[in-house]
């Protein structure tokens, strides 16, 4: 459906590796939450990306409010929606909270990630966040009755592998594990149906597999081996260029992405390997807003 421009890479080296405890994932938890903005804030610009398509940019100011085990706090809103000739319009951005609190008390910096398409409901994606908030992520649906906005779906709060673990790392169905900056993963990372998996600043020796994944989030993120998604039924997300809180990744491997469900995101990432991204719906972002540097074949088709 899109043009992309293929450039060189340039590829990492990886480092010395050490073992630590791995911290254990938990399942999700019911969560929910309101989002009220403030239209006096409202600001929109608009540009042509490098595809020819005119991006609207609009940033906005609101809060979130608990219902059921949700975030509250003030946020920044930065949203961008392409417009393609077919009609189609993607939409990505993040509700970035600059001092929210989850339901334990802990208080920190968030992104709440969104993503979806014209005809197709929202969804978002919360990673992990920065002080009391580093280990809450998880995945929701937007949906808006009378003006109000509510997010809800599922919170995660176990703690991330923040060391470096040796050996296979499977999430477990319905489980969630993330791996904090610095993180080292020695292994295949496997995740199973249901499961979700966030990467942020870490390094993955031997590749990432996920066959029928929740939310799967990869941000600054090192991988050797090899990235492998398929059915997804939350958002997938390698990198989201709205704010600086999700980075690009290095990917040294075949990188294959399909019938993902609920919105994809592969955004300035430099990838060396071939790049296979087909049937995913729901949102599909593909270098629009920031190009992935990519040295081998792609394959980009019936993504919507």
């Amino acid at each position: 459906m899109k043009r992309r421009a293929l450039l060189p890479a340039v590829v990492a080296a990886c480092g010395v590796l050490w073992l630590v405890a791995v911290a254990a994932a938990e399942p999700p938890v019911s969560s929910s939450f309101t989002d009220m903005t403030d239209p006096t804030t409202r600001v929109t610009t608009s540009f042509t990306d490098s595809n020819g398509d005119t991006v609207t940019k609009t940033t906005i100011d609101g809060h979130f409010t608990s219902v059921t085990n949700g975030m509250t706090g003030p946020f920044h809103t930065t949203i961008f929606r392409i417009a393609h000739s077919n009609g189609v319009a993607d939409t990505t951005g993040v509700d970035f909270c600059l001092s929210c609190t989850d339901p334990a008390g802990n208080t920190g910096t968030i992104g709440n990630h969104l993503i979806g398409v014209t005809g197709g409901a929202t969804h978002t994606d919360l990673g992990n966040g920065s002080a009391g908030l580093v280990n809450d992520r998880g995945t929701y649906t937007i949906s808006s009755a009378g003006g109000v906005v509510t997010d809800s779906g599922v919170l995660a709060t176990s703690p991330c592998i923040a060391g470096t673990h040796v050996g296979p790392l499977v999430i477990a169905v319905g489980d969630s594990e993330c791996l904090a900056p610095g993180g080292r993963q020695v292994g295949p990372v496997i995740v199973q149906s249901g499961g979700h998996f966030y990467s942020n600043g870490a390094s993955i020796t031997g590749g990432l597999s996920a066959a029928s994944p929740a939310a799967v989030s990869i941000c600054g993120t090192h991988i050797t081996g090899g990235l492998w998604i398929s059915g997804a039924t939350a958002p997938v997300l390698v990198r989201e260029p709205a704010t600086g809180d999700c980075n690009g990744n290095q990917l040294e491997g075949p990188v294959v992405i399909s019938g993902d469900t609920e919105g994809t995101d592969v955004s300035g990432n430099t990838i060396t390997g071939p790049v296979t991204l087909m049937n995913n719906v729901g949102g599909f972002i593909f270098g629009d807003v920031a190009q992935n540097t990519i040295t081998g074949s792609v394959v980009n088709s019936g993504n919507v």
